[in-house]
Parts: C-alpha cells; sequence; structure tokens
C-alpha cells in the first residue's frame, strides 16, 4: 500500500502557532501529528509515504530524517509553490505510481482503519471513496441512499440530496481521478471530484467508524488533550497520559508552581516557581514566568507569558 499525507497546508485557522510550527508537526500530547500518522500507517501495512511539503517545509523534512519509521519509506514532494489538496496529488503523482493509493489529511485524529476504503475503491471501480464522518458545522458532501456521492455544497441541484456529511481526510483514490484535476497549477480535490461526477464516473462514501477529530483551531487542539487525558476513547489509548500533568524531556515546573485541570509541557518548557497554569498546552521551550498565570491556552514554541492570560493562542 501506498499513501499520500497533505503536509503543506499554511494552518491558517491555527495562527498563531503555525508562524513557527507547520501544522503537521503540531503535537498532541507531545507527539507530532505526522509522526503518529507515519506510525499508525506503518503498522497497517503501508510501505511508501508520499508526504508533500511548503508552509516550513525544512521543519518537515527534518522531522522525517530524524524520526525514521521502520518498514515505511518516506518521500517529499515540495512545493515552492502551494498547490493545494488537488494540485499536490498531481505534482506527487510519479512519485506514488500506477496503483490506488490512500490519502490522508495529517491535522485529522481518527480510530477508523482506512484500508477498507482501499477494499471498496478495488472492489467497485470506483474512481474514490472518501471517508465520511457526520459533523453538522462541517457537512458539505451529499450522498444518496447507497453512498454515491452527488456533489459538494454549492454545487447545481442538491439542494434536496438525501443526506450531507463530512469529508472525514481520509480517502482511496485510483489514479485516473487525476486525469479530472487541472493540469497544473493550485486545484482542491473536490474539483477533480466534481468534475468526474460531472462525467459520469461514480465517487462513493464510506462512514468512519469510531472517533474523528479535525485539529483545524487552538480551541479544538485543547478539546482534544482534555478527552485525551480524562477519557481517552477506544482505539487512541497510545495518545493517553498517565495523570493530569505531562512533562516531555527537559520540560519542569518549578517550587510552588500551581497546575489546575491538565497542563501538557513540551521539550523544554518551563512553569517558573510561583505560576499557575490551569488546562492549557505549552509548546516546546514555553515559559510560564514566575508568578504568571495562564488558563485554557496554548502557548507557542519560545513564548513567554507573563502577567495574566485567558483563552488563546500565543506566540
Amino acid at each position: 500500500m501506498r499513501v499520500f499525507i497533505l503536509a503543506a497546508g499554511l494552518g491558517t485557522r491555527l495562527m498563531p502557532l503555525t508562524r513557527l510550527r507547520p501544522k503537521c508537526l503540531m503535537p498532541v500530547i507531545n507527539q507530532p501529528l505526522l509522526g503518529l500518522w507515519l506510525k499508525r500507517l506503518a503498522g497497517l501495512g503501508v510501505r511508501r509515504a508520499v508526504v508533500n511539503t511548503h508552509h516550513l517545509a525544512p521543519q518537515v523534512r527534518r522531522f522525517v530524517q530524524e524520526s525514521p519509521v521502520p518498514g515505511l519509506e518516506v518521500l517529499e514532494s515540495h512545493e515552492p509553490v502551494i498547490l493545494g489538496t488537488g494540485g499536490g496529488l498531481k505534482a506527487a503523482r510519479r512519485l506514488l505510481g500506477d496503483g490506488p493509493f490512500l490519502l490522508v489529511n495529517s491535522d485529522v485524529v481518527a480510530t477508523a482503519d482506512p484500508r477498507p476504503l482501499l477494499d471498496t475503491l478495488e472492489q467497485t471501480g470506483s474512481l474514490a471513496v472518501l471517508g465520511l464522518t457526520d459533523q453538522p458545522r462541517f457537512n458539505t458532501v451529499a450522498v444518496d441512499g447507497e453512498g454515491r456521492v452527488l456533489g459538494f455544497q454549492g454545487g447545481p441541484g442538491l439542494t434536496a440530496a438525501p443526506r450531507w456529511l463530512t469529508y472525514g481526510g481520509l480517502a482511496a483514490i485510483a489514479p485516473a481521478l487525476l486525469d479530472y484535476l487541472p493540469p497544473g497549477g493550485f486545484s482542491t480535490l473536490v474539483q477533480g471530484l466534481a468534475a468526474a461526477l460531472a462525467a459520469g464516473r461514480p465517487v462513493l462514501g464510506q462512514m468512519l467508524e469510531g472517533f474523528w477529530d479535525d485539529l483545524g483551531t487552538p480551541e479544538c487542539l485543547l478539546d482534544l488533550h482534555r478527552l485525551l487525558l480524562a477519557a481517552p476513547p477506544a482505539g487512541l489509548g497510545h495518545l493517553s497520559a498517565q495523570g493530569p500533568l505531562v512533562l516531555a524531556p527537559g520540560a519542569m515546573v518549578g517550587p510552588g508552581a500551581r497546575v489546575e485541570g491538565f497542563a501538557v509541557l513540551g521539550e523544554g518548557a518551563r512553569v517558573e516557581a510561583g505560576a499557575r497554569v490551569q488546562d492549557s498546552l505549552l509548546l516546546q521551550g514555553a515559559v510560564v514566568a514566575a508568578g504568571a498565570s495562564v488558563r485554557d491556552a496554548v502557548l507557542g514554541d519560545g513564548f513567554v507569558a507573563q502577567g495574566e492570560i485567558k483563552g488563546g493562542a500565543h506566540a
């Protein structure tokens, strides 16, 4: 099996955190998202992963080089100019080979096994099988009662679609789908899917079982940690941690500091003497200065919090 992992995005919804760290390397319990996906996919039998890069590409490249996964070949498809979810696929076509492959959004956390999507693709001859979930705020994919994708929000003739669902960032793709994308430059996966549907080519949807979350915003990142540290869903046990305080190597909580609720400190992060932290994430090298107070916040790499901070992302 082969997989294309989307990791080039600018991470605009995660700003300002993504000014210093690419979205695909955002940590969950101090484990970068991309690393979690590479390990999991290798365990499922994937032997080649193609990762596209653009924003802060040297960080992604260095992470891949310094964190090899046994049995998994990881190749980079670098985009000097960002190409989008469709253009990125076109640019990586040679690296992906001639057979069907999996597509994974690196900012998704999901317990579903993506291999059944590939099985359905090969059994039905569809151009794509999209992993779907029901998230009312994101439901933009129209499907009929038999799981056929009819189109996407804003498309023609979809006002009476039987059901609207969310594309969950996991899919199985036939190489022929790439022929429906524009020949070059920026494009989206939806453009290719819509063009294929217009040509009468089948695209299917298949529900993803188990837990799913999209880490598009700092609030989502905090909420996921709140869940994982309290009662991790089945299938995410590898992301659980003992106790509400998680310290990466070199992280420390000074004498007299107070930690309430939960706190996850990345490598070298510090809560200095007399400081207070509640329900917050500190990325690598972040500091809560002596006497400062931080609540419901994400502190970006190297950020120094002084005074009182309530909520939001800071970098």
